[in-house]
């Protein structure tokens, strides 16, 4: 009897706790993964990266890379998106999520870069053969 009772008390507490956990995830742009781990400091790193975002109102949405301002897909009366990224570079990259409509940058997210080993190598200026 106890047992059943403070069942009920958790599941009452524990949606109040849900609800103000899904209000936190509305207006985000996450790429996962969101760090991007090469061998070598330098060296260009791969990775499969799924950009996801939702948004409060429904609307036209363009996602793009914020250092190029390259537009990479756009949704039209969408309130949340999937774009799968093959990452590959040797810097970290930022992604914005605009408003098409008024070209605002509503959300903004970074891919970073790890490395395993870094360049420990001075570079020298001259050799002797």
């Amino acid at each position: 009897m106890f047992f059943k009772y403070c069942v009920t008390l958790t599941i009452l507490f524990a949606k109040p706790v849900f609800a103000q956990d899904q209000a936190n995830t509305d207006n985000a742009l996450v790429a996962l993964p969101d760090t991007c781990v090469a061998l070598r400091e330098g060296r260009n790193c791969f990775a499969e990266v799924d950009i996801t975002w939702q948004q409060h109102n429904t609307g036209n949405y363009c996602l793009r890379n914020a250092q190029s301002k390259h537009i990479m897909q756009c949704w039209l009366m969408q309130q949340k998106g999937l774009f799968r990224y093959q990452f590959d570079s040797a810097e970290s990259v930022g992604f914005e999520l605009i408003n098409s409509n008024n070209g605002k940058v509503v959300a903004s997210t970074e891919i970073q870069l790890q490395w395993v080993y870094k360049n420990r190598q001075k570079k020298r200026r001259w050799r002797l053969f």
